[in-house]
Formats: structure tokens, sequence, C-alpha cells
């Protein structure tokens, strides 16, 4: 069939509806007109998560010039350090997977193995890219960020990172601002931001993207707390995207320390520290309509004090999480300072309840057969909020 008569339109609509790879694989046998159309799928996305499938890859497509990487739309790298090798010898293999869209980088693999992994092959690679998402280790912090800002269009973007230490980053002063990078063009920044970074990470990144000259512009902001500082650099990129920010998810592991031991593992351990959050105030971010707080301790004071800055004052909030740690008991609380702060908070939720006519979401993570446990548990921490029946109380089994 070397010749279909089909018209070039319905050709891709079929391809595009089209939802196995082996119909798609089929489809490139029938004509070389079809071919195409079908890769465009077919290598849409592609994972090199390890070496050997990195070398499958270049097996079966030695010449980058004419391999479907120009296809690709999502690339996900778990073998970083195969990968850039193999861009060396190929002198800018990375190069053919220009049209790539989201980039996944995973560092892991060279912790504690390797000593530096070179991103510099990555930059700028794919103009089009939009979302980034990068786990590290020992990766520099300033390694990383330069890597963010080669990418204009980009608005999305994830940084994991365990146990690194952004001091050691070109020579910054651990007690200090981090020193500025410079970029002629800064990426656009208009999606969600997640940072999920301990040590001097989170302090690193946040000061180098609010130097940024452009300014940033974020619509989600998603934020793993691990130090009491956190709290008010959560409060100085809410400040600085309150004009766009709609959705703010808070998730407190104050008093945690995760470390990265082996490459292969990212949470080896958690060790219990002691230390308090300090109250956010989010009385700018006024387009603010969906807040998300996770607890990992009993410490709800800087809540209480974030519902007290925000219900007066935002009108288009609807929709409030919080998402309790299954291992806090009744006992606990009760015999516990925070007993009253429980209290404080329950009187705040029925008044934003009454103001927006919804009702608060309570998820609550549980072991199978503590049900009733944890319903009453929740009764005791917001007895008023339970007592009108303004709970959705969502139990997630663990």
């Amino acid at each position: 069939m070397s010749n279909p008569a089909l018209p070039a339109e319905l050709l891709d609509h079929i391809a595009d509806h089209l939802d196995t790879a082996c119909a798609l694989r089929n489809c490139c046998l029938v004509s070389k007109s079809w071919i195409p159309r079908t890769r465009k799928h077919l290598f849409a996305k592609i994972k090199f998560v390890t070496a050997q499938k990195l070398h499958s890859w270049k097996r079966t497509f030695p010449d980058p010039s004419t391999s479907p990487a120009c296809y690709t739309k999502t690339l996900l790298i778990g073998c970083l350090r195969a990968v850039t090798a193999a861009d060396a010898e190929a002198g800018g293999w990375i190069g053919g997977f220009s049209r790539v869209v989201h980039l996944e980088v995973n560092g892991h693999s060279v912790a504690t193995t390797e000593s530096t992994v070179s991103l510099a092959p990555f930059h700028g690679f794919s103009p089009a890219i939009k979302s980034l998402y990068v786990s590290f280790a020992i990766l520099p912090c300033s390694w990383v960020f330069s890597l963010v800002l080669s990418f204009p269009l980009l608005e999305d973007l994830t940084l994991i990172a365990y146990d690194i230490d952004a001091s050691t980053d070109n020579g910054d002063d651990p007690d200090g601002p981090p020193t500025t990078i410079q970029s002629s063009k800064p990426p656009a920044f208009t999606g969600s931001l997640h940072l999920f970074l301990s040590r001097g990470g989170m302090s690193f990144i946040t000061h180098q993207l609010l130097s940024l000259p452009g300014g940033i512009h974020f619509r989600k902001l998603d934020l793993t707390w691990f130090h009491e500082e956190d709290s008010s650099l959560t409060m100085a990129l809410v400040e600085k995207c309150y004009r766009t920010v709609e959705t703010l998810d808070i998730t407190c592991n104050l008093g945690m320390s995760i470390r990265h031991d082996r490459p292969h593992r990212l949470l080896t351990s958690i060790v219990c520290l002691v230390g308090r959050s300090a109250p956010i105030d989010l009385s700018k971010a006024t387009r603010l309509k969906n807040a998300v707080f996770r607890l990992k301790s009993m410490d709800v004071e800087w809540i209480t004090t974030a519902f007290q800055t925000t219900i007066p004052k935002h009108p288009e909030l609807q929709q409030i999480s919080i998402h309790v740690p299954y291992d806090l008991t009744t006992f606990d609380v009760k015999r516990s300072t925070v007993h009253g702060q429980w209290l404080d908070l329950d009187l705040l939720l029925v008044q934003f309840c009454e103001l927006r006519s919804t009702h608060p979401k309570l998820t609550c993570r549980a072991l199978i057969g503590e049900t009733r446990d944890m319903r009453e548990f929740v009764k005791d921490l917001l007895p008023e909020l339970t007592r009108r029946g303004m709970i959705d109380l969502v139990v997630r089994y663990v």
C-alpha cells in the first residue's frame, strides 16, 4: 500500500486515536508516508532510566540526525552520567531532542559514587521546554539553577534534593544571601513551583528566584518545610507572586532531617529534631483560591495565623484542605499545649465556612481498622466543625 488513497488529515486523525504501541508500529509497515505520523506518538515520551536503555537507543538509531528524537515531547533521564558521556562522544547528541516540552532529570544515581556530573550539555538544548523536574543530591544548587535559567519558556519547575549543602556553591557565605546568577532572558515562570529541598537548598533556590529581574508569576506554590526559616521564605515567595498565586500547598516536615545514603534509595532515614515554624502572613495573596496544609507535627500555630490573615481578605478562597498525620492521638494532643491552638483553628474554620458556604476538607491517614478512632480524634481537635457537620473527613489507609 505504497500510495494509500486517504487524505493526509484523515491519516493524522487515525494515528491520533491509536492508543497502543503495537498498532502504531504496524502502521509504520503500511507506507513510508505513515511513518512520520506514527513516530510522533511512538516516540512522544522517551525514558533513559538505565545505561542499557540508552545503549539500546544508540544501537537502533546510530545517526542522531536521522533518529526520531525530534518527535519526543517528554524526556526522562535516569542515567545522567551515561547520557552526558554519550553526548560528549557524539558531539552534541542531546541536542537531537530539540522539541522536548517536559524534561525530567534524576541526578540521584550519581550520589556517593561519582564526584560530579556536568549539566552543561542540557543547557538550552530544547527551547520549547515549559516543564522541568530535577532531583539531585550532590549536584551544586548553582549548577541546577543555571540549567533552569537556560530555558526561556519555562513555566513549571520542580526541584527535589536530599542532604545537600548549598554553602559550597560559588563560595557563598552560608550565613548570607547567595550570589545572584545573571540571565539575559529569565524564564516566564507562570505555572507551578514545587520545592522539596533539605538543608540549605531551599534558601539558595528561593533567593535566586526572588532576585530574577523579570520577577516570578507562579500560579501554584507547592513547598515543603524542613527548617524554621522556611516559613519566611514562603512568605517572600507569596509576596512576590501575590498577583498570580491561586493555590498554596505546604507540607510541614519541620524537625525532620532526610538523608540520602545510597543512589537507589531516596529516603533512607528520618531523624526527628526540635523546632517550631514561624507564623506566615498570607494577606497579600488576594487571588488565593485553594490552600492545602499537610502536617507532620502537632505545630498548628502557623496555620492559625495564616487563616487569620486570609479569611477576611480573600474573597476567592473557596477550599481549605488539612492533612493530619495518622500517628497523632487524642491523648497526645490533650496533654500538650497545642490543644488550644487546634480549638482556635476550629473557630476560624467555622467562620470560613459561614462566610463562603463551603466545607473544609480534612484528610487523615489511618491504619486499617482505626477509622472510628480517627473520627474521634478529629472530633476532639475540631469540635465545633464536627458538631455542625461541616467536615468532609477523608480517611486514607496506610
